[in-house]
């Protein structure tokens, strides 16, 4: 199903809000993400966390920390305008550079159409897949990352790039927004959470770009 954007009407899919579905999808990358680094912090689990995983890939490969920081200075880069400006029920220029309705960068005038359900259960089972094959690989191979590099790199793949991909070159926007921008929303109706969550985030960017940090390896 998909939904051509109109100038007038609220986008919608599967009969809820765009920013009802943000806040669902966005709940549950965070979830996967705060569950696992919580239970690293206070020692309930030996799941790798999304900072292990990093930390892995950069002493395996010392260009990922150049390549963490990069997309870190580019989601800035993109996210202030975001949260900058109140979010509209049309596509909108800002920063020169023409948004769709959930805050992605598209083509100047070209005609968006929202996609439906179908593409929001297709994220849903992939994270479904990601959990599952990351609890079976560490159950079998204690001290493997294969399943944390499946689950985040799933999570990114279908919460970010495919997205971003589809917004840019084909004019399609999915039916969730960008991070920032349900930021933006939740800013409007709840500031103080939302001031929390972005506060959470940075510390999460610095950490990942700088880690081990805040702990100090001897």
């Amino acid at each position: 199903m998909t939904e051509d954007v109109g100038s007038a009407a609220v986008p919608t899919a599967a009969g809820r809000s765009v920013e009802f579905w943000g806040y669902c999808m966005w709940g549950l990358a965070g979830l996967a993400i705060a569950v696992s680094e919580l239970a690293s912090v206070f020692g309930l689990a030996g799941w790798p966390t999304i900072s292990n995983t990093i930390g892995h890939l950069e002493t395996k490969h010392s260009v990922v920390r150049l390549i963490v920081v990069t997309v870190i200075v580019l989601l800035a880069y993109y996210a202030v305008p975001q949260l900058a400006i109140p979010p509209k029920t049309t596509p909108q220029r800002v920063a020169g550079r023409t948004l769709t309705v959930n805050g992605r960068v598209t083509k100047p005038d070209s005609p968006i159409t929202l996609l439906g359900a179908g593409y929001l259960l297709a994220a849903v089972v992939t994270y479904v897949f990601g959990i599952l094959f990351a609890a079976a690989d560490r159950g079998m191979h204690a001290q493997s990352y294969l399943g944390a590099y499946v689950l985040y790199g799933s999570i990114a793949l279908m919460w970010v790039i495919v997205p971003s991909i589809l917004a840019m070159f084909f004019s399609r926007d999915v039916p969730f927004p960008t991070l920032f921008r349900t930021i933006g929303y939740l800013e409007r109706r709840a500031h103080p959470v939302a001031a929390i969550l972005l506060a959470a985030l940075v510390v999460l960017l610095i950490h990942l770009a700088f880690y081990p940090w805040p702990r100090v390896q001897s």
